[in-house]
């Protein structure tokens, strides 16, 4: 069990990175939720929601929800009043549709346009969960599983190896990604951009060593010069023979 609980902890981490890499995620982050979500963890007996979404992402977040999921708990059955009371303790997301428009159009609403907001949606919805991660590449989906908060893998992670490549470099040490010069691109993943620049070679100049002039030895004093044609005497090592 623990080995599965880091397992998921190293998912939910490379996820993020690539969030925050492709997409300009930042921490804290702003989590979106919806009522069955709240209900889930109520239900489960998970804690706070806010609590359970810091430790899973390993950061402080800011948690959200629409006023048609205020609406729609308001008028469900006494088994979703503690999640009711959550969502009223939770901040409104601005615009969207006015109740009693649909809890599911509200949270669709809310990350339209490439989620500029940069939401993470917490949902229970398979639904809806199906229609993000077809439509909306831009939206991290968490939910509730029997063995705690999981993550969809990113929709567009396993396209061309750009994304890969993001991700390597996302985690390079900073020095390393100085060196190399890389600009990332937060939200469009197919024009990564480049200042690498190679330098060409200087035009060099003559060795100097190998211009240089021979010099002439001069002969010791006292060295005999041999005529010209004449041999030059070698003296015998150990002396003559006797």
């Amino acid at each position: 069990r623990g080995a599965m609980r880091v397992k998921r902890a190293r998912k939910v981490r490379k996820y993020l990175r690539f969030y925050r890499t492709c997409h300009g995620f930042r921490a804290p982050y702003k989590v979106l939720c919806d009522g069955n979500f709240l209900h889930a963890v109520a239900s489960m007996k998970l804690g706070e929601a806010g609590d359970v979404l810091a430790k899973y992402l390993g950061s402080s977040s800011k948690l959200f929800t629409t006023r048609c999921v205020q609406h729609e708990l308001k008028h469900m059955s006494a088994e979703f009043k503690q999640a009711s009371f959550a969502a009223r303790r939770l901040d409104c997301v601005l615009g969207g549709p006015d109740p009693p428009a649909k809890a599911f159009d509200s949270i669709l609403a809310a990350v339209d346009k490439n989620n500029s907001e940069r939401f993470l949606v917490c949902t229970q919805d398979e639904k809806l969960r199906r229609l993000l991660a077809k439509n909306s590449p831009f939206v991290p989906v968490i939910f509730c599983h029997t063995s705690g908060l999981q993550m969809e893998p990113p929709a567009d992670a396993a396209g061309s190896g750009v994304a890969s490549q993001l991700e390597k470099m996302a985690s390079m040490p900073q020095n390393e990604r100085d060196v190399l010069g890389q600009e990332e691109t937060a939200r469009d993943v197919q024009h990564v951009k480049t200042n690498v620049r190679y330098a060409k070679p200087k035009a060099r100049g003559p060795n100097p060593l190998a211009s240089k002039p021979k010099t002439v030895k001069e002969p010791r004093s006292g060295a005999v010069t041999p005529a010209p044609g004449e041999k030059k005497k070698r003296k015998r090592r150990g002396g003559a023979g006797g």
